[in-house]
């Protein structure tokens, strides 16, 4: 039978805990897919191309993205993890709980099959070769429509990271996967290839260690350390940043003035308001554009900034496996 993913889903869908992980043959496979031995799973194979346009992906991924609103990622309290889990390739496991404060909270930290169904549709878009940086995955919420996702350096090895979702965020299935490309984009940016992790400065008490550090980069110093000369975020700064990076900082980092105050005067920079953040929100923001969205033919920053990723080979190929993740999971679905 092909598609075999189709019955796990549904299994998950009802709460079956048995549906711990999901197997794919490479026989499951229709013509137009390929087989990915690490994540056990078909994807299609076309380059968003002509042939992708055939297969009808173009079409699908347009209605996908029309069915988008706008929202947020960031609310206003430090999220509370019921539990927080340990990465094996495409599992989870050694699950370790925290004391729920709600009985919103204590109903999910029980909900074990729903943050293996969350896991897992992260583990299905995002190749398992792209995303070994993550090492821990958490669960929380805060209420609908609050923060949505986040990602961090993990403690006990700060070159790797923590992703956290919010369960209660998960049921509206195309924000959940903009949120899933959105923060993958922050490690894809931001890990220890890209930016070595300054743990001095990160982890510091007081701005001293924090100025002395960024004082002492020679290129874009994100708050994870001194980015490398080569990296995209360095490369994405110097060219869409540093003419008003001052204007940025002026701010004092208070994000509710960077966006009221920063956004209106630069509008056609961002993608988005929240894009008007910091650098790094910018950056991921434009790449999950980059992923979903067509090649922007505009000749405003913000299109420079999605035409930005064109440069880089292996981002595009990158895209065109999250995508073909994306639309083999569609068609499996409708079977």
């Amino acid at each position: 039978m092909k598609h075999l993913i189709l019955i796990m889903l549904l299994l998950m869908a009802m709460g079956c805990s048995a549906a711990d992980e999901y197997t794919m043959l490479p026989e499951d496979c229709y013509d137009d897919e390929q087989y990915d031995e690490a994540d056990q799973m078909c994807y299609l194979t076309c380059e968003l191309d002509d042939t992708c346009e055939a297969a009808g992906l173009g079409d699908w991924l347009r209605d996908f993205t029309e069915q988008l609103g706008a929202f947020s990622f960031v609310g206003d309290d430090e999220p509370n993890v019921v539990i927080l889990y340990t990465v094996d390739g495409n599992r989870i496991r050694d699950p370790v709980e925290n004391e729920p404060l709600t009985d919103e909270e204590a109903a999910i930290l029980d909900d074990t099959a729903n943050h293996k169904v969350m896991w897992q549709q992260f583990a299905n878009i995002i190749p398992q070769a792209q995303r070994m940086a993550i090492a821990k995955y958490g669960v929380f919420t805060d209420g609908e429509e609050n923060t949505m996702a986040y990602v961090e350096p993990n403690p006990d090895d700060p070159t790797t990271w923590i992703l956290v979702l919010d369960a209660a965020d998960a049921v509206n299935q195309e924000e959940q996967t903009y949120t899933l490309i959105h923060e993958f984009g922050h490690v894809l940016t931001l890990n220890d290839n890209q930016v070595p992790f300054d743990e001095n400065a990160y982890f510091a008490e007081d701005d001293t260690a924090v100025e002395e550090a960024e004082s002492a980069c020679p290129t874009f110093f994100a708050g994870e350390g001194c980015s490398r000369n080569q990296s995209y975020i360095n490369a994405f700064y110097d060219r869409f940043w540093a003419d008003i990076y001052g204007e940025w900082e002026a701010a004092e980092f208070d994000e509710t003035a960077v966006s009221d105050d920063l956004y209106p005067q630069y509008e056609d920079r961002f993608l988005t308001a929240y894009a008007a953040t910091n650098p790094g929100e910018d950056i991921a923001e434009s790449w999950t554009h980059f992923v979903l969205y067509p090649k922007p033919e505009a000749d405003t920053v913000a299109a420079q900034k999605v035409r930005f990723f064109y440069d880089y080979p292996e981002l595009v190929t990158l895209r065109a496996q999250i995508v073909g993740r994306l639309y083999s999971q569609s068609r499996a679905r409708e079977r």
